[in-house]
């Protein structure tokens, strides 16, 4: 009712802001001899000299203009320059539209002539081109190095990458998906010398017989590779070794033509080089989510305390080789053959220690951790694809197979308790997806969808000796805990859908069931002194069996008109979800009728910018990990079990964004507001203790609510040839917590800050800097619980320095430092500074590079950090790897 409302108070102010027109001529630029000149400047000017509109001509001397038609057209000229040609000045004349232009070549006194490189940019309808070599520098690798450099464009630390401050949907080489969203792999790979344009798509439609025919706000990358790279097999063999006892090894094979593209890489090392990031597909989860399939999360870990806020060479201790594996055939009948294959072993190794402090209102608890962790984790990932993407139908068929995990071993002690442990997970997760979309001959489009799903993650966790006694074995002294979860699941959805495109509105209809069949098994056991084995006597093993079946009928509108563009979803959904485990009682059904309305409306307040507005209402069911009722040992101080109905929550969102740019004086900026307000009727209940905490989901009103606003600019600077950028958001999350029968309202507040800037000075010297700033401030909420407790404030600054001088010709030495700053109230400053060195000397006449690298040349050793959240603390030590050096060479075969 509300998004129907908000149309009809729309409806006016759209038709008002439609009625503002563009106007557009096209015209070619030729010689007296017919020959066409390309890539000429071609501009509108009113009689005032300002410029209404730009663009270059093509490589057919075509081009063509669109301006706001806010002005007489009297007294505005088209007006031509290019580099040997006579400067040519045309007035624009009232209903003539095409414009033939007669270009006269001039000679050039190069004594007189100033040469400056600009970077070329180039606009044509939703796809902007970067030129490859425009932003290239000499010491540049990979087309990770490139992109880095170009405006708008962002490469998180993980690899995933951001246009204007929007993550990409879907990554190409020369217009093929290769590498199956897992594209980190290829940009750190694949050599900027062979791609020639870097393409981003705006509102990008990955299938053909939906171009045209349905809105889309995704933003797509593609590797334009060059002609000359296409005509053979290439690649590179990159070994390496240093001191102490250091390896660190590379070996790939690239063939990028029109039939056959691969992109096949080994590597192995011991460097503390992560290899798991190679295998993370970006946009998996979010396409997981949306088909309705919400895995649950793992239950079982070792210890409390995550990775630091440090690359990987700093703290992995590793022994680590991967095989990543992608071929892609393209057949003469339009189908495409896939197959991506990874592989992962590794061994890795991390020390530290750690204090939690619980800030309650008349105690502390803290609890103490001190941990040597030996992990063994491994992955197998297989991804079989078929597919006909045609302008009459699309036809997709994606089989993945992947079976991973990880053995652990730790010796911890907490709180001057000593114990061992060993945890191990294997995860088999299978799926197969069947997509049919075919445009019929009354131009309407059928879609039929098939996704079919089974996962399963069985965990152990084996504690000696036996720990807290106390709780467990009614004080009486035992050997060993173990504990044992798996949740096997089955997950399947069939969907059949119709699409009317044609008209003013077009349509969309979409019938779907979903049928999801797990069951949550738990086994708590305690091994006592004379070798026999018991259960746990406080509460009964998990067997609990868990159905959701729903059936949704999705109604969509989607109305694109002048500079607007609006979609509304009206999706309608049916749902039983029925739970039973006869060790309890246990047995629920719960059936509800949902609607889960969504609205979006974008309009164009000029060719580049626009502005875009949503609200979302969602209701959400929980599940199978929110509902079970026999205790669990998710770690070994923590004991979490249920005693509350299936959480049910609604939430609304808004969301206002703006986003602008300035394609050819490379501008970027966006800006946004969002707001979120969720309500539960299940809260969980935290009751801690010196040594152990219980965790209980109570059935309770819990309201969230989080207000978040964000904000970026990236230019590049044509003076200094430099790139600059700055990101700043802040965030305000109020939010709930029952802590030892305790109802304790927060309010954290965070505030973050991150500029960067890169630029070349004096030619032969390249500076990068980047740094992040932020400010987390927790508080309880006064004149809401009698409760009294300060405020925690905590403060970071991540800034790192790169700065690289070539003195001679393919000779490039780069210094590179990193500076860590934590500042938190009642505790000492935490300060830190990196150094990093990198030799490295092109030998043309061989085709090779030899590399020295130089890495923490300050041998730190040692690495600590504040976390802060709510009114709980924690202080974590690292041990970091020492001062090391790898000698590497890249031979081109």
């Amino acid at each position: 009712m509300r998004a129907t409302l908000l149309i009809i108070i729309l409806l006016p102010l759209w038709s008002f802001l439609a009625s503002a027109q563009n106007r557009a001529i096209r015209g070619t630029l030729k010689t007296a001899g017919g020959e066409p000149v390309a890539y000429a400047s071609v501009t509108i000017k009113n009689d005032q000299q300002r410029i209404l509109a730009f663009k270059t001509s093509d490589s057919h001397g075509s081009f063509t203009l669109v301006w706001r038609d806010t002005v007489d057209i009297v007294g505005l000229r088209v007006e031509i320059n290019h580099l040997g040609y006579k400067k040519v000045s045309v007035p624009l004349v009232a209903d003539q539209h095409h414009y033939d232009i007669l270009m006269t070549e001039e000679a050039i006194d190069l004594a007189e002539v100033e040469v400056k490189s600009r970077p070329k940019i180039n606009l044509r309808g939703d796809t902007l081109s970067y030129d490859v070599a425009s932003f290239t520098k000499p010491e540049d690798r990979t087309i990770e190095d490139v992109l880095k450099r170009m405006p708008g464009v962002e490469v998180e630390e993980n690899g995933q990458i951001k246009y204007n401050g929007k993550a990409i949907s879907n990554f190409y080489v020369d217009g093929d998906d290769l590498l199956d969203d897992k594209y980190a792999i290829g940009t750190k790979t694949i050599p900027h010398a062979m791609v020639k344009d870097v393409e981003v798509m705006q509102n990008h439609q990955p299938l053909n017989v939906l171009q045209g025919k349905a809105l889309s706000e995704n933003v797509a990358l593609n590797l334009k590779i060059r002609d000359e790279a296409k005509l053979k097999l290439t690649g590179q063999a990159k070994p390496g070794g240093g001191l102490p006892s250091q390896y660190d090894g590379e070996l790939n094979t690239i063939l990028f033509n029109k039939k056959y593209k691969m992109l096949n890489v080994g590597k192995a090392n011991n460097v503390g080089t992560d290899l798991a990031t190679d295998f993370t597909a970006f946009n998996q989860a979010g396409r997981r989510a949306n088909a309705g399939n919400s895995r649950p999360g793992e239950l079982l870990s070792s210890g409390t305390v995550g990775n630091p806020a440090l690359p990987t060479n700093r703290y992995y201790f590793n022994n680590s080789g991967s095989l990543n594996a992608n071929n892609l055939v393209n057949l003469r009948s339009g189908l495409q053959l896939k197959a991506n294959v990874g592989l992962l072993l590794d061994n890795n190794d991390m020390e530290y220690n750690s204090t939690h402090d619980l800030y309650l209102a008349d105690d502390t608890i803290r609890y103490s951790e001190v941990q040597q962790i030996d992990r063994s984790p491994f992955l197998v990932d297989i991804s079989l694809n078929a597919q006909a993407n045609k302008a009459t139908y699309y036809l997709n068929n994606a089989l993945k197979i992947g079976y991973s995990g990880e053995t652990g071993h730790a010796a911890l002690a907490s709180n001057a308790m000593a114990m061992n442990q060993r945890i191990s997970h294997r995860i088999r997760d299978f799926s197969n997806t069947l997509d049919y979309i075919p445009a019929l001959r009354n131009g309407n489009i059928l879609s039929v969808n098939w996704y079919l799903n089974h996962f399963n993650r069985p965990q152990a966790l084996n504690i000696e000796p036996g720990i807290h006694a106390d709780v467990l074995n009614e004080g009486h002294p035992f050997d060993a805990v173990s504990q044992h979860t798996e949740t096997p699941t089955w997950f399947n959805t069939l969907a059949v859908g119709y699409r009317m495109p044609n008209g003013r509105i077009m349509q969309s209809y979409r019938l779907s069931t979903l049928s999801e069949w797990q069951q949550l098994l738990s086994l708590l056991r305690l091994t006592q002194h004379t070798g026999e084995q018991s259960a746990y006597v406080g509460s009964t093993d998990n067997n609990l069996h868990w159905q959701r079946h729903n059936a949704q009928f999705n109604t969509t509108y989607e109305l694109r008109e002048s500079r607007w563009e609006a979609l509304l979803s009206l999706p309608l959904i049916w749902q039983r979800i029925a739970y039973k485990d006869a060790g309890f009682g246990l047995d629920e059904t719960k059936e509800r009728l949902l609607f889960n309305p969504f609205f979006r409306a974008k309009y164009m307040t000029t060719p580049e910018d626009y502005l875009s507005a949503s609200y979302t209402y969602s209701n959400q069911m929980g599940n199978i990990n929110g509902v079970y009722r026999g205790a669990v040992l998710t770690n070994y101080r923590s004991l979490q079990a249920n005693d509350a109905a299936l959480q049910e929550q609604h939430a609304h969102n808004v969301g206002l964004n703006y986003n602008f740019q300035r394609n050819i004086s490379m501008l970027f900026m966006n800006a946004g507001i969002s707001y979120t307000h969720a309500k539960a009727n299940t809260i969980a209940s935290n009751v801690q203790t010196d040594n152990i905490s219980s965790t209980v989901l109570l059935p309770y009103e819990n309201d969230v609510s989080t207000f978040t606003a964000n904000a970026g600019i990236s230019k590049y600077i044509f003076a200094l040839g430099a790139t600059a950028g700055l990101k700043s958001a802040w965030s305000t999350t109020r939010f709930n917590q029952f802590l030892n029968d305790e109802l304790l309202p927060y309010n954290n507040v965070s505030f973050s800050l991150t500029p960067l800037f890169e630029a070349r000075l004096w030619n032969r010297i390249s500076l990068r800097y980047e740094g992040t700033g932020t400010w987390t401030t927790s508080k309880l909420v006064t004149g809401e619980t009698t409760l009294r407790m300060p405020d925690r404030q905590i403060s970071r600054y991540d800034q790192s320095v790169n700065l690289l001088y070539s003195p001679f010709p393919n000779t490039f030495l780069r210094l590179s430092g990193r500076h860590q700053y934590t500042s938190q109230a009642q505790a000492e400053d935490i300060s830190y500074f990196f150094m990093d060195a990198n030799i490295r000397y092109k030998l043309d006449p061989w085709n090779t590079d030899i590399e020295l690298n130089l890495t923490n040349l300050a041998n730190i050793t040692a690495y600590e950090t504040y976390s802060l959240s709510a009114n709980q603390f924690g202080y974590s030590r690292y041990n970091l790897r020492g001062r090391m050096a790898v000698l590497k060479l890249a031979f081109n075969l």
